[in-house]
């Protein structure tokens, strides 16, 4: 790794913060690499994603020492690294969650679980403004009592409309995650899912699952809400944010066609001041796992 050669002609410590290289995030129990890690500055911006090789190049990162490195990935306990401290640092582990047996488990028969959402139709459309950074989203109204839990959210991902034949849109990019509290009126309101989350669909047109067991998610009040983010053109290694549609590297999220309006959808840009606007369009392909509590 070029960390290691770097070490060779310069010490580590004498490096500064934005010239150092790549580190590797492993499995501390099986010492393999793991590949779509989030990472984040503070919390705030999801900036990179480990590749196959678990290796991520913090020389791309605005790291200074008085931010942190957050590492999130869905079954693994998250990891907060100060960032003065990466200098010497080759490999990060993350470590696997585990569940005691004092903890509940929605797979008991104290839990029901609804699929809701429902499916999608075979002639579907696609959510794509022609362009980079920004944030949709669907509502779920709360239909179940206090006890229930959103365990899982899915997203149905396409590489193109039923109509086109080829476009540039490339699966293993990653998309952003989101889950918020509802408003009374079905906006979002308060994130519920509070740390950064990046994923990666796995095939053309099916729903891909996200689960999320392990941030112990509670039914709000007022239902919850569930997002699907497009990061900014230079996160997907793009110049010009503004593109036209059959240029599209970025995941596209579908849209059910046979429905021509809904109440439930929202979207807004993922730049500051930015805010939620309804959508008066047909459902997002989006739907959700509810554990219900008996």
């Amino acid at each position: 790794m070029r960390s290691l050669y770097l070490s060779k002609y310069l010490p580590l410590f004498l490096l500064p913060l934005n010239m150092l290289a790549q580190v590797k995030v492993i499995d501390s129990a099986t010492k393999q690499p793991i590949k779509g890690v989030t990472v984040s500055l503070d919390n705030i911006t999801a900036v990179q994603i480990t590749d196959e090789f678990g290796v991520i190049d913090l020389s791309k990162l605005n790291l200074s020492e008085d931010k942190s490195i957050i590492l999130t990935s869905v079954g693994y306990q998250k990891k907060i690294i100060n960032a003065k401290n990466v200098q010497q640092i080759e490999n990060i582990n993350l470590v696997p969650v585990t569940y005691s047996l004092k903890e509940v488990s929605i797979n008991t028969r104290r839990y029901r679980k609804h699929l809701v959402g429902g499916g999608m139709s075979l002639l579907h459309g696609t959510n794509s403004y022609g362009g980079y950074s920004f944030e949709d989203a669907r509502y779920f109204p709360n239909e179940y009592n206090e006890h229930s839990k959103i365990v899982a959210v899915h997203y149905f991902i396409v590489k193109n409309e039923s109509f086109q034949k080829k476009t540039k849109v490339d699966l293993s990019n990653a998309f952003g995650v989101g889950v918020y509290e509802a408003n009374a009126d079905g906006s979002p309101g308060k994130p519920l899912l509070t740390e950064a989350l990046v994923v990666m669909a796995k095939e053309h047109a099916e729903w891909f699952e996200v689960n999320l067991e392990q941030y112990n998610l509670p039914m709000p009040k007022y239902g919850f809400v569930v997002s699907f983010k497009v990061f900014s053109a230079s996160f997907y290694g793009v110049k010009d944010k503004f593109t036209n549609y059959k240029d599209i590297v970025a995941p596209i999220l579908a849209i059910k066609t046979y429905l021509k309006k809904s109440n439930d959808s929202w979207h807004k840009g993922l730049y500051p001041n930015s805010k939620w606007k309804r959508e008066e369009r047909s459902h997002f392909g989006i739907r959700a796992m509810v554990a219900e509590g008996k």
